[in-house]
């Protein structure tokens, strides 16, 4: 287990264009949300699981994974170590992130969160911390880490890829994969790095038909689907 400082982009910007009631953007760590049981606290570190290939030396690729609504509780940590182990037999180190489990939320996550968007917004800027962290420690190729997530950690990382959210930071990841995002009001976003889209088509929680719609919308950047 590592600890990361956090913080956050040195502006705020929604993360949709012309949708500023939906940012979620937050100067501190923890923002005294109904989850954080009202606590504010202006820096704190964030949790997190390393696992590199046995012998890596300097910087090799690695996969940022984030956890879904509930956090890295016993069915997502095995998700995570299951996931990651065969990343990890491919050559790649894999850090998994718990941006809940680091501010203390319990085991329910934001799952009866209506304003899920809002934390996988907030939860962007915690894997561009990681990404920094990474980078820094030389211990990830700087071009070469992605990002996979699932559930809200799925669409926080569509978020993370959405060009406008990218230009805020220094570095940038090299992929996006998405497991079962939401794809609401991000139809027409323009992402900066190849984005993969993983659907279950018969999802009632997230709907594969909006994320069908955003994949094939036109963009400079094309989104590749798995349905």
């Amino acid at each position: 287990m590592v600890k990361i400082p956090w913080h956050t982009s040195a502006q705020s910007l929604p993360w949709i264009p012309g949708n500023e009631y939906i940012d979620g953007r937050s100067k501190n760590f923890m923002d005294g949300t109904v989850e954080e049981k009202g606590k504010v606290r202006a820096e704190g570190e964030l949790s997190a699981d390393i696992m590199r290939p046995q012998g890596a030396k300097g910087p090799i690729p690695f996969v940022i994974m984030l956890h879904g609504c509930d956090g890295f509780g016993r069915v997502e940590r095995k998700w995570g170590r299951d996931y990651g182990g065969r990343l990890v037999g491919a050559g790649y180190g894999v850090l998994l992130l718990d941006s809940f489990g680091s501010r203390g939320l319990g085991p329910d996550g934001v799952c009866s969160d209506p304003s899920q968007l809002t934390w996988a917004r907030r939860r962007a800027d915690d894997a561009y911390a990681a990404l920094d962290w990474l980078i820094g420690q030389k211990i990830a190729d700087p071009k070469r880490v992605y990002v996979l997530g699932r559930s809200n950690g799925a669409t926080t990382s569509l978020i993370i890829m959405n060009r406008a959210i990218g230009d805020l930071h220094e570095h940038m990841f090299a992929g996006g994969f998405a497991m079962q995002p939401s794809c609401y009001l991000m139809k027409y976003v323009e992402f900066y790095a190849p984005v993969h889209l993983f659907l279950a088509e018969k999802d009632e929680a997230t709907s594969p038909i909006l994320c069908g719609q955003m994949a094939e919308s036109k963009r400079s950047i094309p989104v590749k689907t798995v349905l």
